[in-house]
């Protein structure tokens, strides 16, 4: 009965976690919805520009500091010791990182400047707001990776829900006060992952003993910053297109706003990534540590087929549905052609299979190899979108040939492992 109870209130705590993650999704895609009726295409693609650009920044480069720190955090909590030298750690890590994520920002000054100029007054107007929103995702994910590490996953759940909450009530009083400013909404989306920071912050500890000489109780900047970088080029793949593309477009915001539109909507699979990847890394670690190669090879063989039928029904709702809803929802006044659409989504299911083969690297714990294939893979899409011509196919092409790059290196750094 006790395990019947365990499990239980596991599953409600992980759809509690899923659904709060949902809801933060929902809500930007909300106020994104919301937005397109009052700020023009200009703005709206200035807009879901810096939506794509916080989050290929803040959920990609400081969910590292989360993932790391929990782990600590639950080792620390195994084994009864003070938890303290890791907060200090993850503190450290994202100081350091902030200062990494601030030099990114104004490196990247020549690619977002055509972007948010125009629609935000000034380029330090822009840029100040990318650094206050990674700010906010930094102070955001490390008040979660201590929640995660305690298993205190009500409070780890609420913080999505705080950010939800805010961004959904924050757009609807814009939208009802009529408000046309960019500058406004993109603020919306930059200060609410602070507010779970500001009102759960201090979260309980669990005091112990401290921790025995040569016990490694905090994370090593490296393997931080190895998941960084596999994070942020991992995000970076599915974000990066639409603000090149916007970039280059910036005399044609309504084909600028077109594509994304498009690309926001078909990259919405790349959401479950996450859950599928730390569904699925347990059991790969498993089969991967006792050697059952044939389970391993008949599972993946079966999520294969799985991702082909679903990224055929893909295609097709990218082709005859997603053109409506952009309209619809979006406000879209022009959509990209069918071909645009039906690669874009293409795409997204290329991706999944890298997911897969990332979950498989993952559990032979070697992240760097997964980190260097998602590099090579925007390495290869922001050369691609920022030379071909005309920019839609650019874009489109980018984001297809990085996927496959992806999932060309991941095939090749399997191999000698597989075969060894």
């Amino acid at each position: 009965m006790t395990d019947r109870a365990g499990l239980l209130r596991k599953g409600g705590s992980a759809a509690s976690v899923a659904s709060s993650q949902f809801a933060v999704a929902g809500a930007n895609y909300l106020l994104l919805a919301l937005a397109a009726r009052h700020v023009g295409a200009a703005g709206f693609a200035v807009l879901t520009s810096y939506y794509l650009l916080v989050n290929t920044v803040g959920r990609g480069v400081f969910a590292a500091v989360e993932l790391e720190t929990t782990r600590s955090v639950a080792h620390a909590r195994a084994t009864g010791v003070d938890d303290s030298a890791v907060r200090r750690a993850a503190l450290r890590q994202t100081g350091l990182l902030l200062v990494a994520v601030a030099v990114l920002i104004v490196l990247a000054a020549p690619l977002t400047g055509p972007v948010f100029g125009s629609e935000l007054g000034s380029l330090p107007t822009a840029l100040g707001l990318l650094g206050l929103g990674a700010v906010a995702m930094a102070a955001s994910y490390l008040l979660r990776g201590p929640l995660a590490g305690h298993r205190r996953y009500g409070l780890y759940a609420g913080t999505f829900w705080i950010e939800a909450a805010a961004g959904a009530v924050a757009a609807v009083v814009l939208a009802v006060a009529g408000v046309t400013s960019t500058t406004a909404w993109v603020a919306v989306l930059a200060l609410t992952p602070l507010l779970a920071a500001v009102l759960l912050a201090r979260p309980a500890t669990r005091p112990g003993p401290p921790a025995p000489p040569g016990d490694e109780t905090g994370s090593s900047m490296p393997a931080v910053a190895w998941s960084a970088v596999l994070l942020l080029a991992g995000q970076g793949v599915w974000n990066i297109a639409p603000v090149i593309v916007t970039s280059r477009l910036v005399d044609d915001p309504a084909s600028a706003a077109g594509f994304v539109t498009a690309a926001v909507i078909l990259r919405a699979p790349v959401l479950l990534f996450p859950s599928v990847q730390a569904f699925l890394l347990p059991a790969f670690t498993e089969m991967t540590s006792t050697g059952d190669d044939g389970a391993l090879r008949r599972t993946v063989r079966l999520l294969g087929l799985g991702i082909v039928a679903g990224g055929a029904l893909w295609v097709l709702l990218a082709i005859f549905v997603v053109p409506f809803v952009a309209h619809l929802v979006f406000a879209a006044t022009v959509t990209p052609p069918p071909w645009i659409m039906a690669l874009l989504a293409v795409s997204t299911a290329i991706g999944a299979f890298a997911q897969i083969g990332q979950t498989q690297l993952v559990a032979q714990r070697r992240p760097a190899a997964v980190a260097v294939a998602w590099t090579v893979g925007l390495s290869v899409l922001v050369v691609l979108a920022l030379t071909i011509t005309p920019v839609l196919t650019a874009g489109t092409l980018g984001q297809l040939v990085g996927a496959v790059a992806v999932l060309i290196v991941i095939a090749l750094v399997r191999r000698p492992r597989e075969t060894s």
